[in-house]
């Protein structure tokens, strides 16, 4: 489960969440701003990325994405890119070991 916690206030924000094709998020996923649940919805989804319009946090604050896969990918190092207002850009880093 994805978090992204907003290290300062974000009003009416659009935030891209880029998995950057390892994995692909589907419409019945969800995404839970603070606590309202929401599913993520085809509109959101271009591929393996979802943006999400009209994002407003207070600093401190989550949106978490519950994205329902069911098989992780291989082990290895993989990097995701959250976009706010398609200006800020910053990498995330997965390290999926081998069993």
């Amino acid at each position: 489960m994805p978090k992204f916690i907003a290290t300062q206030p974000l009003r009416n924000a659009t935030l891209t969440f880029d998995l950057n094709g390892v994995i692909t998020p589907d419409a019945t996923d969800l995404y839970y701003i603070v606590s309202d649940r929401n599913e993520i919805g085809a509109d959101k989804i271009d591929g393996s990325a979802i943006t999400v319009p009209n994002i407003t946090l207070n600093a401190g604050q989550l949106i978490i994405f519950d994205l329902g896969f069911n098989t992780m990918p291989s082990a290895g190092t993989y990097k995701f890119f959250i976009t706010v207002d398609s200006t800020h850009t910053q990498e995330m880093v997965l390290d999926i070991a081998p069993y």
